[in-house]
């Protein structure tokens, strides 16, 4: 017999990653789970899960308003996408879900929250974005958490109390991203002690066109170290690895092998699976990426990043993520200083370690996926469920 039936709101890339976790760690065979992902295709979710449409990728993948669209050439084109219909057929698809959901999980901001309460059912909210490390929640946010959310789970402490402050039942059980970092031990044949530099070009489309900024940052980090760093592209299996080839022929790369290439003077390996372990094997992490610096920075790895180009991964995004992680990001102006203040961090292991402890209390342990599962249990059995 089902305990329930919970309906998941999402609307980004890094909270299907953390949703498909609290997914996960439900007990699938007793509760009915239905996942509406507002951004995107949905692909991160575990097999056999009900996915609801419409779905669809536009040009912003999503990143349209945190960027204030970017740039009109972004708007006119989400807009000219048919953004507009699809946002009123996305509202149609919640209201029909009137009755069919004993709970509905909201992982997003206040807009997916707001979405999700179309479902009118009591709303959890797991707060991905927002973070008092970036900027308080405004009056109307914090009018429309008391208003639609029955509780809300928070991405770090500061940020819960300061929503308790405020009158909302809010709580800290880390940040549910890192659940979903898996770790096989694979060490891909390099010595204990040899230097590495992970890569993350993030997984979206402006990966193909930032790559080969974030290799010459790489390069010139080398050239400034005495030990000679191996190098680990963690390569999104969601980018075609086919363009992949193409950009880094084009960029004066060299393949070496299907899944090794040399730029200028660095060999780097390209790993599109085992990415927890590419982490974890990481001496310091260069990127343009969202929740993998947040994951990279979780796990004690000091990050390096500069704006890139797309909607993603601007100058105002990297101030808030500079914000976000504190010293567990080196926040640059280009690749070459990028490359400057990689190999900084390679030749000195007090400074790493300093970045690495600020990462990990920013970003918590692991555990909060099960935990926040374990009170979506408990909320589905008690006697009565109120919002």
């Amino acid at each position: 017999m089902s305990l329930g039936r919970i309906l998941v709101v999402s609307n980004g890339y890094g909270e299907d990653v953390g949703a498909a976790e609290v997914i996960r760690a439900l007990p699938l065979h007793d509760v009915e789970v239905s996942v509406y992902p507002l951004v995107g295709l949905g692909h991160l979710y575990p097999a056999g899960i009900r996915l609801l449409d419409p779905r669809r990728n536009f040009p912003s993948r999503g990143f349209g308003l945190r960027a204030g669209w970017g740039t009109l050439r972004t708007l006119r084109e989400d807009l000219s996408s048919g953004w507009l219909g699809f946002w009123r057929a996305q509202r149609r698809s919640l209201r029909t879900q009137r009755g069919h959901a004993d709970l509905v999980v909201a992982v997003g901001d206040v807009y997916c929250l707001a979405m999700a309460s179309l479902a009118r059912r009591p709303v959890v909210f797991l707060a991905a974005p927002k973070s008092e490390h970036i900027a308080p929640h405004t009056p109307l946010e914090l009018w429309m958490i008391r208003r639609l959310a029955c509780q809300v789970f928070t991405r770090d402490e500061v940020t819960a109390a300061a929503l308790r402050r405020r009158g909302v039942r809010a709580e800290f059980l880390g940040f549910w991203v890192m659940d979903a970092l898996q770790f096989t031990g694979e060490d891909f044949g390099l010595a204990p002690a040899r230097p590495v530099i992970t890569i993350l070009p993030g997984s979206k489309p402006p990966a193909f066109d930032n790559l080969g900024a974030l290799l010459r940052a790489t390069n010139a980090a080398a050239r400034l170290v005495t030990a000679p760093p191996a190098v680990i592209l963690a390569w999104s299996p969601q980018l075609s690895t086919d363009r992949l080839a193409e950009v880094v022929t084009a960029s004066g790369g060299v393949w070496l092998a299907p899944r090794r290439f040399r730029f200028e003077e660095i060999e780097v390996m390209v790993v599109t699976d085992r990415y927890g372990d590419a982490l974890r094997r990481a001496t310091a992490v260069l990127g343009m990426a969202g929740a993998a610096h947040e994951q990279a920075a979780g796990l004690g790895k000091p990050v390096v990043a500069f704006p890139g180009s797309g909607p993603q991964f601007t100058p105002s995004f990297l101030e808030e993520q500079q914000r976000l992680l504190g010293d567990a990001l080196v926040a640059t102006s280009d690749w070459a200083e990028a490359g400057r203040a990689l190999a900084a961090l390679l030749g000195d292991q007090g400074e790493r370690e300093r970045r690495g402890r600020i990462g990990r209390e920013r970003q918590g342990g692991v555990g909060a996926a099960a935990a926040i599962a374990r009170y979506l249990l408990d909320r589905l059995t008690a006697p009565r469920l109120s919002a």
